[in-house]
């Protein structure tokens, strides 16, 4: 497989349909979830002394800009300091259901990630990180797009259509590409970067936990069922009612010739 280091290019990845047969009902999935949602970014992590300056610290964030089917159908933050995680110009996302159709997107503008900058040799930047799934009966397609993403020291990240891509340093830091991950309801998550700091006692740790970025998901959408058609019966001929006969004696004027002419009237 090529690699490339991608320092002002972008990365398009895109996971082809997935073949999810729909089984629930007419509209879209699992009971009690929105049929999509999406959020720009997420953090829930323990920084070791030193990363950051600081001596040590834990963050939860929980899901900035989320959105879903059910409302709000979509947000955006702008000028997002991550706790110093990750920075952003702005960060979006939405999530739409209409004629049994669901899509959801998130996305990143000028982001950085000064988390890194410690592995990395100076601070990774990114002009956008997104990520999109659309769900029809056919099932789901999802993809994600890094657009001028340079992760230096960490690693390059190769070119491919394949999702899960992973590098990183080993019992440091694990970076996966376009993650994409079915869940048992057969809805699909995919996550256009997750950062996993793996803790340990290995040189440069930096903590544990995880960063999500540009995370959207899509459920499943049922077939609506189609009404069967009904033969068409043949056209029965009209009623006949029973016939009226007239018996016209003969020699009367209305035979002609004195015959006895019987007359049938319908």
């Amino acid at each position: 497989m090529r690699s490339a280091l991608l320092r002002g290019r972008t990365l398009v990845v895109a996971a082809p349909a997935l073949a999810l047969l729909a089984t629930a009902a007419p509209s879209a999935v699992a009971a009690d979830a929105p049929a999509g949602s999406a959020y720009g970014a997420s953090a829930s992590v323990s920084l070791l002394a030193g990363v950051l300056g600081d001596k040590g610290i834990s963050v939860e964030t929980g899901k900035i800009a989320p959105s879903n089917t059910d409302g709000p159908t979509s947000a955006e933050v702008v000028n997002v300091p991550l706790k110093g995680l990750v920075t952003a110009k702005a960060i979006s996302s939405s999530a739409k259901e209409t004629d049994g159709k669901v899509a959801s997107k998130a996305s990143i503008v000028d982001a950085a990630l000064p988390v890194l900058a410690p592995l990395a040799g100076a601070t990774p930047k990114a002009r956008v990180i997104s990520s999109e799934c659309t769900s029809t009966p056919d099932g789901i397609t999802a993809s994600s797009e890094l657009a001028g993403l340079d992760l230096g020291r960490i690693g390059k990240l190769p070119v491919g259509t394949a999702p899960n891509q992973k590098i990183g340093v080993p019992g440091v830091v694990q970076v996966i590409v376009n993650e994409q991950i079915k869940h048992d309801d057969g809805s699909l998550t995919v996550n256009a970067l997750h950062v996993k700091l793996l803790g340990g006692k290995a040189t440069g740790a930096l903590g544990s936990g995880d960063v999500v970025l540009a995370s959207s998901t899509c459920a499943k959408v049922a077939a609506t069922p189609s009404t069967p058609t009904q033969p068409t019966a043949p056209a029965k001929p009209p009623a006949q009612s029973p016939g009226q006969v007239t018996v016209i004696p003969a020699g009367a004027p209305e035979t002609g010739d004195g015959s006895l002419a019987t007359v049938f009237a319908q």
